[in-house]
């Protein structure tokens, strides 16, 4: 299994958690069970190993230093986190570069980003941005993944917290990818409240796929079922978004799918192979 977004998963990002989820009296509920508690690296693996996921994909980015404590790069991991990851353990843990539009520094730092073993791409948390995805402030990250061939991760419909959730509507995404036919840009999140329209983009555009973290298998809407069984057997990605989803947690739940095998081993990792096509197929340690 190639888990599409996973968090930072050490243990001084489950404080962050726990004490961001309290001061903003979100509804939030980790969904890590004892199985699935923050760990360092070494656990993770053995974890993953259990479990039988063969990669993390997690999001990157610099930490400024006046950024407030509900700010998704503190629940990112730092570049040299990363490179320490990729490094002991080849393949198990690789990234994508999570833009900061509004900083004129961050093009560079994406572009340095995407030279590096351990990059598969680029990713927004959207709302942590004054921009839908048609915006101009991205214009130059997507046409940076064209130009490297890379997928584009993007948060759609609703985040926790006091932020502007009409920043994640799934149709904004329609001008970037008729734009950009080369990249791959994935709406994760499934574009909740808005799956229909999310669902609609996939449909319609042939390099605009699904992305379902933070939602286990469980609680995927009929709609996005009937979806995958059918026209887009091919066009869903599987995540956690970690911690909100564990990943043990989720595989007797992700075995009862009502799917065919064939349509399951694309959800677990053929999907993921087609879009991250920097995933090597050997992976060690």
């Amino acid at each position: 299994m190639i888990d599409y977004w996973c968090n930072a998963f050490t243990a001084d990002r489950e404080l962050l958690w726990r004490q961001v989820i309290a001061d903003d009296a979100l509804t939030i509920r980790l969904g890590a069970r004892d199985e699935d508690t923050f760990v360092d690296a070494d656990g993770m693996v053995a974890r993953m190993n259990r479990g039988a996921i063969t990669t993390l994909i997690l999001p990157v980015c610099d930490l400024p230093s006046d950024v407030a404590l509900d700010d998704f790069a503190h629940y990112a991991l730092r570049p040299i986190e990363m490179h320490q990851l990729a490094a002991a353990h080849p393949g198990r843990f690789l990234g994508l570069w999570s833009v900061s539009p509004d900083d004129p520094a961050d093009l560079d730092a994406a572009r340095d980003a995407l030279d590096a073993a351990w990059c598969l791409g680029l990713h927004s948390h959207t709302h942590s941005w004054d921009h839908p995805f048609d915006a101009p402030a991205y214009a130059p990250y997507y046409a940076l993944a064209q130009e490297h061939a890379v997928p584009f991760v993007v948060q759609a419909g609703r985040s926790g917290g006091h932020r502007v959730h009409e920043l994640g509507h799934p149709a904004a995404i329609a001008g970037p990818a008729e734009a950009h036919p080369d990249v791959t840009f994935v709406l994760s999140h499934l574009g909740i409240p808005w799956l229909a329209e999310t669902i609609e983009m996939a449909t319609t555009h042939p390099n605009v796929v699904i992305g379902t973290a933070t939602h286990p298998p469980s609680r995927w809407p009929d709609e996005l079922l009937e979806f995958i069984r059918g026209a887009g057997r091919e066009k869903v990605l599987f995540g956690t978004g970690y911690p909100l989803t564990g990943h043990l947690h989720v595989q007797t739940q992700f075995d009862a799918l009502d799917v065919d095998g064939a349509t399951k081993e694309a959800l677990r990792q053929g999907n993921a192979r087609r879009v991250f096509t920097r995933i090597p197929h050997r992976v060690g340690g």
